[in-house]
Formats: structure tokens, sequence, C-alpha cells
């Protein structure tokens, strides 16, 4: 069986993506406490991971394995203007590179991002509907001018779907969907062992299926979006809270909601599976997922999405990371394809 992050089996002996993973405890800090320390093969290639998301940016190193041997992050102020943004996200890029060299004794082979969308094909722009400051901001050309790597990214969730089949909760699945439910709400979907992409690349973007007809009115214009209901800026906004402080019904309506749209998926793909990730559907744990289960059994009612269930990421909050580490392993490996089918034989004729 693969390595390939684009094959949805995964490896043959899954790895805890935990280990060798640093904790972080301030902005753009890394504490090496409880970090595995092994000494890696020397000269050993990884790709450097950005996660771009609503109220954070996070970076790391991914080896192709799927380990997680290091990370930072540093938070999003809503306020700061785009050049603000690039800085804090670059410092911890540049933190993360020299600690590939130094530290960990590795090389970068590229660099893989996941973002919250919209985007473009391999993120050559970048609009995360919650940074208003950047709007089809250059993110692919300012991490290659900086770099000097190839880049590959996809929308955050995409690349979520990718980790999970590789390393998490969906090996073995050749179709299912995950699911971020976080800051914003975000889709990505395989399907017979492929990622779809759809024609602008943002397939799957499951937060703006319609949940609530007539509801909250959504950052796309829409009412009643999974996004408008159940993200985490949504709930703070109609409960006064953050959603680290949730009250039981809350849990329970946001389940529900994710539920629904899950069965909607199910029905209209032919699908049994979907994979849940994000800070918001983590921390709301046995009360999410049970109410979002019983609702998707309510909703899948055909005979082939009957019996679908909805489980979490088994990567948790190293998810992300490992995604758009994935995305990068993935990009780097079609691009070893394509130049092993346009290197010419001997005989002058060309690799198929």
């Amino acid at each position: 069986m693969s390595d390939d992050p684009v094959e949805p089996q995964g490896v043959p002996d899954p790895i805890d993506a935990t280990n060798g993973a640093t904790a972080v405890v301030g902005d753009g800090e890394i504490d090496d406490a409880g970090a595995a320390e092994a000494e890696r093969p020397p000269g050993q290639d990884v790709v450097l991971a950005v996660d771009i998301g609503g109220t954070k940016f996070a970076a790391g190193l991914v080896t192709a394995r799927g380990e997680l041997i290091d990370r930072a992050r540093v938070d999003v102020p809503r306020d700061a203007l785009p050049e603000q943004h690039w800085d804090n996200l670059l410092g911890i890029c540049r933190q993360q590179m020299e600690r590939a060299r130094s530290r960990h004794n590795v090389r970068v082979r590229a660099i893989g991002v996941g973002s919250a969308g919209p985007v473009t094909r391999d993120v050559e722009t970048v609009s995360p509907i919650n940074i208003a400051a950047w709007r089809d901001f250059p993110l692919r050309k300012r991490l290659d001018d900086s770099f000097a790597r190839p880049v590959y990214g996809d929308l955050d969730a995409k690349a979520l779907a990718l980790a999970e089949g590789w390393l998490g909760a969906a090996q073995g699945h050749a179709n299912f969907c995950a699911l971020t439910v976080s800051t914003g709400v975000g889709g990505g979907v395989i399907l017979d062992g492929e990622l779809l992409d759809g024609n602008t690349g943002n397939a799957g973007h499951i937060g703006h299926i319609i949940v609530e007809p007539g509801g909250r009115r959504c950052e796309c214009g829409a009412r009643g979006c999974l996004e408008a209901e159940a993200s985490g800026l949504a709930i703070e906004a109609i409960t006064g809270r953050p959603p680290t402080e949730p009250t039981y019904e809350i849990m329970q309506r946001t389940g529900r909601l994710v539920g629904r749209a899950s069965a909607t998926v199910c029905n209209a793909l032919d699908l049994s599976l979907v994979v849940v990730g994000g800070s918001v559907a983590l921390g709301f744990a046995a009360t999410f997922f049970h109410a979002a289960q019983l609702e998707l059994d309510d909703h899948a009612k055909t005979p082939y999405s009957r019996g679908a269930r909805i489980t979490p990421s088994r990567l948790g909050d190293s998810g992300p990371l490992i995604g758009a580490g994935a995305a990068g392993w993935r990009g780097v490996r079609r691009a070893r394809r394509g130049a092993g089918r346009s290197r010419p034989t001997p005989s002058g004729s060309m690799d198929t």
C-alpha cells in the first residue's frame, strides 16, 4: 500500500501522528517538553506545512511518513493590515526553516499549505472569509519568493481529508467526507480514492449547505448556511459567549446542524463516512457527535446512505498541519511522476 497521501488507504503501519510534535505555549513559541527527539536520518526530506486558519497561523515540519516533528503558531489579530498578517506568518515559517536545519538535520523539500477559503488553485491567492484584510492575497508567490521552494496547497478541509485518509479515521476508505468545524466550517470529499477539486478548486465547501432556510446571513450573502449557524464565529454571535464556553443546548444544536449537512452530502454522493475535526467539534466532544449522529440517522434514509456514520478526526489538533503536509507531499510526488513521464528514454521515445 502506498505512503502517498493522495491514496486514502494510508500507510502499511499507521503511525501516531502526534509523536515528535512539539507543544505550543505562546504566540510563535515552542515547547520541546515531551517531544520525541530520536535522531533523524541525516538529510531526510520534510515539507514545511502551513495552516491558514481564521484565528491563527501555524507552521510545522512533516515527514514523508506523516510525522509532525516540529510546529509553531501565532494568533491572527482581527484588525491587522495585510502586511502585518504576512509578517506574522513569515516569522514562524522562517523559524521552522531554521529549526529544520539546526535542530532536526532535515531538508525542506517543498511547502504545503492548507488555507481557509475561498482559494484559487494551489493557493495562488487566498481570501479567508474570517481574515478580512486578505482578499486575493498572493500567498503562493510570497512563499516562493521568500523560500525558493515549490508551493502546493488546498483548502484546509480538503487537506484534512487527505490527512485522514492517509493516517487518520478514514484509512481504508475510498469514499468519505471530511469536515472542519472551527472558526469557520469547511469540507473536503474523497470519491473513488480521488480528492474532488471542482471548477475552481473549492469543491466540498460544505459550510455553504443551507441548514436553516431563512436563517442567519452568511458572509457569502446567503441565509442559513451551515457556516453562518454552526461555526465558532456564529456561535459567539448567537450566544454572546465564545465557543469555548458553550451551553449544552448549543453543543447539541451545533451537532444537529452538522449532522443535517452531513446527511445531505451522504445522500447526494453515496457516502457512508463523515470525519469531523476542528476546535469547535472536537471541543464539544461526545455531546456534539451524539447529536450529529442522531440527525444523520434521521435524514440519511436511502438504501445506500442508511447507516452512515460520523466520527471525530483521529489526528486531533495536529490534523491541519498534517493535512497541509499531505498537500505538499502530494504535490511533490505528482511533480516527480510528471518529470518521469517527460524524461526521454535512451531510444528517444517518451516514458509513459
